[in-house]
């Protein structure tokens, strides 16, 4: 049978109360019993003594008179205790519970340990059941020698021993042990009583986090692990809180991942299939109809091409896209002199800046200093190509693209500034999105694959840095991230 946690913690206090108050009760049942024999041990002494001295400072005679023997066996009941006189060859002289007359059928006690004790060391000790009375007694002799002046009974006297029944202190001992066992009967109950109320008390938390778990199992994210305690359990119920938070936003995440890459699925297979279709619509008017006019056959192939340049070009940024993503495309970075990088850059950069009849300009073309970045410079080429050439394409004719920098104290901010028409704030936040695009037709016109700002914002992440956008419509747009600086 399975046995639920608080049953269990109820039965361990029970066990250890029942285990406890069992030994309690054996361990103070010895030591009251070494208590009560050790007290009988020094009143038998005493007694011994008292009868010593009684023995020796008074007269009595017992060969020829019973009222002597009378009186000493009344003095041993009226001190409920047991008087055997015993001479050298263990013969009982004297016992206060046999008539005079029949001491002759008494065995003889020089074997009896308490007597061989006493004649060997004075005292001796012993307690067992009594072949003359039938009873469990206690027993205590003591050598004596009498002063001379005895005569007959006295003078041949060598033990005196005193027994008393221990059926009294086994009374006493056995009532203890009722009241130890009755005590511990009530207080089995009372802590039975206080286990339930506190195992209760522990549970209760226990089987509600359970049952929300239970929930969270069948799907309901929703749930709340609810505790009102400032213990271990709350401390668990806030922890499995936190996790159920993080594990909603991670599903959140993947969810959102699902959606990303079923569009990213949908967007590649449009974007392959505008320049495929249009390639195969182009060779096949060619192969199918005589175009007899050479221009006009030259005019098909140039857009043929244009097609397959643009059809490359998605696969190469969908190659990096992919390199990016996976881990694949590592990062080399190197200290470069950010001036001659950058003007570098505008000078490969201006023949298409010329076919968009845009002036590209370096705001920082007057410094000759030395100022040394840190970055991979082949991957940040990439990252300034594509925002160069956007500012260039979507802008206006006439229209101006300023790159330059501007130093802090330990990094250098990169931006590029187009007097453009400007970004919508609507679109701002999805810009780096992968084939979002604010003018589709314009992008697709100017054969834009969608991919180039994405590349550019995790390029710029794997720097530590951050791709930052101002835009104003009908005045232009602003990007920028920084880099360290040596």
């Amino acid at each position: 049978m399975k046995l639920s946690l608080r049953q269990r913690l109820i039965i361990t206090h029970l066990f250890l109360l029942v285990g406890v108050t069992v030994a309690a009760g054996l361990i103070i049942t010895y030591e009251m019993q070494r208590y009560y024999k050790s007290r009988l041990l020094t009143q038998l002494k005493t007694q011994l003594d008292g009868i010593e001295y009684f023995l020796g400072t008074t007269s009595f005679s017992f060969d020829h008179d019973r009222l002597n023997y009378e009186q000493l066996a009344g003095f041993a009941r009226a001190s409920q205790m047991r008087l055997t006189l015993i001479d050298s060859a263990g013969i009982v002289l004297f016992e206060s519970n046999v008539a005079p007359d029949s001491l002759r059928f008494i065995e003889n006690h020089l074997n009896r340990p308490e007597v061989q004790m006493a004649l060997q060391d004075g005292f001796g000790r012993d307690e067992r059941l009594s072949a003359t009375v039938q009873q469990r007694l206690f027993y205590a002799a003591k050598r004596i020698k009498l002063p001379t002046k005895h005569t007959g009974f006295l003078a041949r006297m060598q033990v005196i021993r005193l027994a008393i029944p221990l059926a009294d202190v086994e009374r006493a001992l056995q009532e203890m042990r009722w009241s130890i066992f009755a005590g511990g009967g009530l207080a089995l109950l009372i802590i039975g009583f206080v286990s339930f109320m506190v195992s209760s008390r522990l549970t209760t938390p226990i089987r509600e986090l359970a049952k929300a778990a239970e929930s969270v199992k069948r799907g309901d994210l929703e749930a709340h692990f609810k505790h009102d305690a400032d213990d271990e359990l709350g401390e668990l119920a806030d922890l499995l809180n936190e996790m159920l938070a993080k594990l909603r936003e991670d599903l959140e995440k993947i969810q959102k991942l699902e959606t990303m890459r079923s569009q990213f699925l949908g967007n590649v297979s449009h974007e392959l299939r505008t320049p495929i279709f249009a390639v195969q619509g182009y060779l096949e008017t060619l192969m199918e109809s005589k175009v007899e006019n050479p221009q006009l056959q030259k005019d098909f192939i140039e857009k043929a091409h244009r097609q397959a340049a643009r059809l490359n070009n998605l696969l190469a940024d969908l190659i990096d896209i992919s390199r990016i993503e996976s881990g694949e495309m590592k990062m080399s970075f190197r200290y470069f002199d950010l001036h001659d990088w950058l003007k570098k850059q505008a000078a490969e950069m201006q023949t298409g800046a010329h076919e968009y009849s845009v002036v590209l300009a370096l705001a920082n073309s007057e410094s000759n200093r030395l100022l040394s970045v840190l970055g991979d410079r082949e991957r940040l080429t990439q990252v300034m190509t594509n925002l160069v050439n956007n500012a260039i394409k979507y802008n206006v004719p006439g229209g101006k693209v300023d790159v330059g920098y501007r130093e802090s104290h330990d990094h250098v901010e990169i931006f590029v500034a187009d007097t453009g028409r400007g970004i919508p704030a609507e679109h701002l936040p999805r810009i780096f999105e992968r084939f979002y695009r604010v003018d589709k037709e314009r992008s697709r016109a100017v054969g834009g694959t969608g991919l180039g700002l994405a590349i550019v914002k995790h390029i710029v992440e794997a720097h530590d840095s951050e791709v930052k956008v101002q835009s104003e419509i009908g005045k232009g747009s602003i990007f920028s991230f920084v880099l360290k600086k040596k």
